[in-house]
């Protein structure tokens, strides 16, 4: 696949143009990630929060028993929404990179990989393509195991 861009930029400034764009999406599911961890922690603490709050003998309030069935269904949401986000990036990346490819097989470049070797980008890309699938599982379990608890 030729693009305008290989045919009227340098070498060197195409090598750049696409290391920017994958450093850009990189970055995207690193904050993504950071956030999906962040919001997980608050998810699990609160839900533990409400959990040690409910007794076996004494009535729960109408609002522990509706956050008890309400934060695993919102971090269930968050980890899916997480994963489709991180799915495209994780996609946006390897299509620069095949575009790179074709690019380099037309016209050899003599630089470093566009982004790293194979090894080292699936094993990079492994907590944000297994951690979310993870905690939903998770919260799946607890959403299903919890439900005659309280």
């Amino acid at each position: 696949m030729k693009t305008d861009a290989a045919d009227t930029l340098s070498p060197t400034e195409y090598y750049s143009l696409i290391r920017a764009q994958i450093e850009h999406e990189d970055n995207l599911i690193g904050q993504r990630l950071s956030w999906f961890v962040a919001s997980q922690s608050f998810l699990f603490t609160a839900y533990a929060i409400v959990v040690s709050n409910i007794r076996p003998n004494i009535p729960a309030h109408h609002q522990q028993l509706m956050l008890y069935n309400v934060i695993p269904v919102a971090a269930i949401a968050t980890c899916a929404l997480l994963y489709c986000t991180t799915l495209a990036g994780h996609l946006a990346i390897r299509n620069l990179r095949r575009i790179y490819e074709q690019e380099t097989k037309a016209r050899p470049m003599a630089f470093p990989p566009v982004h790293g070797f194979r090894r080292t980008q699936t094993l990079g890309e492994s907590a944000p393509l297994f951690l979310p699938p993870i905690f939903l599982v998770l919260w799946i379990l607890l959403l299903i195991t919890g439900r005659g608890a309280p």
